[in-house]
């Protein structure tokens, strides 16, 4: 069976437009949460809704010829993006690039007379998506500054474009395609939750070093090149095994919970094989949903696949905004298999195909473009934190994202390098979240400080708060902490051995919405920290506590026991910028026995958080 490179290259330039539409709704328009989640739904819905435009419009124009108009509008925007530096530019193009992806899907799909070979270029783009995010290591070309991204970008657009102006040839009738186009929505977003998601993957297996972390993005990537065999020459000629398979996947990603190593919540390292068994029973499932027998009309088709992308961004609002409105999600990625799994019913069966050498071939290339990252990284900056005291920072990241809009996890490293510090407290960070352009938040600024780091999930599995040090670690536990914020709260408290002494550091974003149970959440903490106090061992509390000092939780806080090293600094502020109030949520407590000094609250716009730190010299 042949493969459209055509579908396949589109897909692929419209995952890259998803990974920046995506976060800039949530960081620009969302404004990171300060927009309303039911208007930030209605920004990302209508766009969906824009394309059921084009079912009508190809009408009066031919939907190949719509197909091709669309297509080098969404190359147009994808080319016109890489230059922004973030804002309304950013967004905008985006969503212009995000309709005329969607357009251009529509019209592929209601002039496509057989459906096979599109599906199997669906999931050859999605493949080829997996495989150069996991190469560039999660920092796509968008967020890369500088020439160097243009070559690459400028063959994929070109490609792209070129494929999509070239003369067809005649397609084999075949009806049923429109159940085919109506699960490419839900197909995508298994694909970005779990199935290719290589930045999952690394969080699952607890990579500590720069060559595990890209075995396992490789080991990813190379099942996703796989996925595209049963996709263009199946091998079962049922879809039955699929389709269970897939569902099987998708239950288990949904209940992959586990403690590991005195921590809650982190999805265990068996997890993986659910995403490489969903990602290659993917491949097989949208095969047999373009080989379903049923009425078929170029119209039918065009409005499933804008049903489908409709339903696409349905079901994200349903797994992101279940935090906001303290709901369960884990219904999603199920639904979505069955969706998906539902649409190869009917199917006709398939011939079974055979593989050559090119199989094989595009597997090793695909796996070793991306086990090779580690190899142009180049090396970490040499640094020391200071010799008189304990070097302690927080910074609130925002999932990565500074206040233009942009990916700026190097940046914020380079911040934190800046600060000289023995243990960085990271919130708000994510390890691979769709909504957030898939990347590993931790992994990269540890990989980046060359300090070692501890996770601890609080919202899901990919959600929390991290340690990174550079100290001899001696002990590791969390504590859930109750239920406070749509995100979740924890407490992640970590023995480390600094100058032969023992000290606890316990690293927590806190939660609190007004009311009791503010109270109650702070009060949990304090005992955490009279617990960890006992025998007089030093603990140290650091992370956004979403406190300002002096009001009522703050003085429950400190009642455990705790000192403010940074009061002497003050006023300091939270919020980036000149002439913002000087509010400051972010702090760094210690038990008595310590002085704080060379406290530092830098302005960089890296974030939405300014960072804190401050040095702990013990008193004599």
């Amino acid at each position: 069976m042949r493969i459209r490179l055509d579908v396949a290259l589109g897909v692929l330039v419209l995952a890259d437009v998803l990974r920046v539409f995506l976060p800039s709704l949530i960081t620009l328009f969302g404004r990171a949460g300060s927009t309303p989640a039911e208007m930030m739904g209605l920004y990302a819905v209508s766009w969906f809704l824009a394309a059921f435009l084009a079912v009508p419009l190809a009408r009066s124009v031919r939907p190949r010829l719509l197909a091709t108009g669309a297509g080098l509008l969404l190359l147009l925007a994808r080319l016109a993006l890489q230059p922004t530096s973030g804002g309304d530019a950013q967004l905008y193009l985006a969503s212009a690039g995000l309709l005329a992806g969607l357009v251009w899907l529509v019209a592929t799909a209601a002039a496509a007379q057989d459906a096979r070979p599109a599906m199997a270029g669906v999931i050859t783009g999605l493949a080829a998506a997996t495989v150069t995010h996991a190469a560039l290591d999660g920092i796509d070309l968008m967020w890369r500054p500088g020439p160097l991204p243009w070559l690459p970008l400028a063959a994929e657009l070109a490609l792209f474009g070129i494929f999509l102006l070239r003369p067809r040839p005649a397609e084999e009738e075949h009806s049923g395609a429109p159940r085919a186009w109506l699960t490419i929505g839900p197909a995508l977003l298994l694909w970005g939750l779990y199935t290719g998601n290589t930045a999952h993957a690394q969080a699952a297996a607890g990579s500590s070093t720069p060559l595990a972390a890209a075995g396992v993005a490789a080991v990813v990537a190379g099942f996703a090149v796989v996925s595209v065999a049963p996709a263009a020459q199946p091998l079962l000629r049922r879809p039955l095994v699929p389709a269970v398979a897939l569902a099987a996947s998708a239950v288990a990603f949904a209940a992959g919970r586990a403690t590991v190593d005195g921590v809650h919540g982190v999805a265990p390292g068996w997890t993986i094989a659910a995403q490489i068994i969903g990602q290659v029973a993917l491949g097989a499932c949208l095969a047999h949903a373009a080989a379903t027998s049923g009425p078929d009309r170029p119209l039918r088709r065009g409005l499933a696949a804008a049903g489908g992308m409709l339903l696409f961004v349905v079901l994200v609002f349903g797994y992101y905004a279940a935090y906001d409105l303290y709901l369960p999600n884990r219904w999603v990625p199920g639904c979505a298999a069955l969706l998906v799994a539902l649409g190869t019913a009917g199917s006709t069966g398939l011939p079974r195909g055979s593989y050559g050498r090119r199989l094989p071939a595009a597997v090793a290339a695909a796996a070793a473009l991306v086990a090779a990252v580690p190899l142009w990284q180049g090396t970490v900056p040499r640094w020391e934190p200071p010799g008189d005291g304990l070097r302690v920072a927080a910074y609130n990241i925002r999932m990565g994202y500074g206040l233009p809009g942009r990916l700026s996890l190097e940046q914020q490293a380079d911040t934190l390098r800046a600060l000289r510090p023995h243990v960085v407290v990271l919130g708000e960070a994510d390890r691979g979240w769709l909504l957030n352009g898939g990347h590993d938040d931790v992994r990269l600024i540890a990989e980046r400080l060359g300090m070692r780091y501890l996770w601890a999930p609080a919202a899901d599995e990919v959600w929390g708060d991290a340690l990174l040090t550079d100290l001899p670690v001696t002990s590791v536990r969390n504590h859930v902490l109750v239920q406070g914020g749509p995100t979740g709260a924890q407490a992640l408290e970590v023995g480390l051995r600094w100058r032969n002494r023992d000290i606890t550091v316990i690293a927590t974003h806190l939660q609190p919405p007004p009311g009791w149970r503010e109270l109650d959440q702070v009060a949990q903490l304090g005992r955490i920290v009279e617990d960890a106090a006992r025998g007089g061992r030093p603990v140290v509390v650091a992370g956004d506590l979403n406190l300002e000092p002096a009001g009522p939780a703050w003085r429950v806080l400190m009642s455990s026991g705790l000192t403010d090293p940074i009061a002497p600094a003050r006023p300091l502020s939270t919020v980036p910028g000149v002439g913002v109030p000087a509010e400051q949520i972010d702090h760094v407590l210690v038990t008595p026995g310590f002085d704080g000094k060379d406290q530092a609250n830098p302005d960089v716009h890296h974030s939405d958080h300014r960072p804190v730190a401050v040095t702990l010299v013990p008193r004599s």
